[in-house]
């Protein structure tokens, strides 16, 4: 079994005293977490990382649903963004067992390759709708490698009294990325065409690269007890299984992605052009204003210096999240929709940080590579999502649709607070 522990002879990981002596108290400002150890690297290669991909989820949505006009393969565009996800068990063993760094570099590497060459096929006017969807394949195969890692360096560098302050960045991170890209992305295709698009995709994508190159090593050693890839994942299950907590937090993962991330992972260009007739910049906006709102939750959990009950936090959030996609799917005039679109982010954004600090503080530091790449195979719930959605939508309308999701959210939240009481009461 490998020791994923940070090597505190080489980085200072360490909670400072005058830190211990503030625990309970607030601080405005979000990135005073940049001074653990070296996430003033690892935060940095998943924003420009980050910011690469949520243009090219708006950028690709579009570009399908104008070829196309069918939301179905809008959804399915945005689902096999997700077909890697099967392998997560296996990531989070590769991440326990070898150099964290080495692997973060190599997957920044092979995104800047796929985007060169989605690039180069637009800019010699090659595209085929097909190769979208090859490429975006292929790029799936190590973005949960990526999340997974990113997660597990974030752990190793930040103290846990202060990991709620990292997650609620990085969720900032993800929800700004989302109000920039959306309306970047939107607006450079509807000015400068689909090439320029993505070639501001590949810069930041190659700028996460040289970034990720920052980070310092962390060589793990390989223990007999984790001589196979099976064994590795079944002490995984055992650790999930034998925690009062972490069975109702996986599920949680699953539902929020089948239910509330399509509508901002693909499903919003939909929305917008058949609910409200809107064009690339209108998509590009309406999505970020439900970004801003997550950014918005994300951020007021993330300033507190701790957080306590997150499993209660979630539960809340969820119950409100999905309550307000009900209101949604009434089609309000444009202007309440957005009013509610905001804060429907808002609710995601904090339950959202509230699920992943409460994974992080119960996964056992030695495993937590292994429980965080079976927590991923939750993500798969976003691809059936976005294919369900996309159904529904092609067949009954977007406010059905929302309605339908949110219904789910709501009855599915509804059920676990009953079959895991622990997530109420979790510290």
């Amino acid at each position: 079994m490998s020791d994923s522990r940070p090597n505190t002879s080489r980085h200072d990981y360490s909670t400072p005293s005058n830190d211990l002596a503030n625990v309970g108290k607030s601080s405005l400002n979000p990135f005073k977490v940049l001074r653990y150890g070296d996430y003033k690297f690892v935060w940095p290669t998943e924003a420009l990382s980050l910011w690469a991909m949520e243009m090219e989820i708006i950028v690709l949505a579009i570009f399908v649903l104008r070829d196309t006009n069918s939301p179905l393969l809008v959804g399915l565009i945005g689902a096999v963004k997700f077909a890697g996800t099967l392998f997560g068990p296996l990531y989070g063993l590769m991440v326990d067992r070898f150099n964290r760094k080495l692997l973060q570099v190599g997957v920044r590497v092979f995104g800047v390759a796929l985007a060169i060459t989605l690039t180069t096929l637009i800019i010699t006017d090659k595209l085929e709708l097909w190769h979208a969807y090859a490429i975006v394949t292929a790029g799936s195969m190590v973005r949960m490698l990526d999340l997974i890692l990113i997660q597990t360096l974030t752990a190793d560098a930040v103290p846990s009294h202060a990991l709620h302050g990292a997650i609620g960045l990085s969720r900032s991170t993800l929800d700004g990325a989302r109000v920039v890209g959306s309306i970047v992305g939107g607006t450079l295709l509807e000015l400068l065409g689909l090439d320029w698009a993505y070639i501001t995709i590949t810069v930041l994508y190659l700028m996460a690269t040289i970034t990720a190159i920052k980070i310092d090593s962390r060589p793990v050693k390989t223990d007999s007890e984790t001589a196979s890839i099976w064994r590795g994942f079944k002490e995984g299950l055992h650790y999930i299984k034998e925690s009062p907590l972490l069975p109702g937090l996986i599920f949680f993962s699953f539902l929020i992605e089948f239910t509330a991330f399509p509508l901002v992972n693909g499903l919003m260009a939909v929305i917008g052009s058949d609910l409200y007739n809107q064009n690339g910049t209108g998509i590009g906006l309406l999505a970020a204003i439900a970004s801003a709102g997550a950014l918005s939750g994300a951020a007021l959990l993330g300033i507190k210096q701790s957080v306590i009950n997150p499993g209660r936090i979630m539960i809340l959030g969820s119950i409100t999240w999905h309550a307000l996609m009900l209101l949604l799917a009434l089609t309000p005039p444009l202007w309440l929709f957005t009013v509610l679109l905001l804060l429907w982010g808002f609710s995601g954004g904090i339950t959202f940080v509230a699920m992943v600090v409460a994974l992080l503080r119960t996964a056992p530091a030695k495993t937590r590579g292994r429980v965080m790449g079976i927590r991923s195979l939750g993500i798969y719930g976003l691809s059936l999502g976005l294919l369900f959605g996309g159904w529904i939508s092609q067949e009954a309308g977007p406010a059905t649709m929302i309605g339908v999701l949110g219904g789910i959210g709501l009855s599915a939240t509804l059920i676990a607070v009953i079959k895991w009481p622990a997530l109420f009461r979790s510290e």
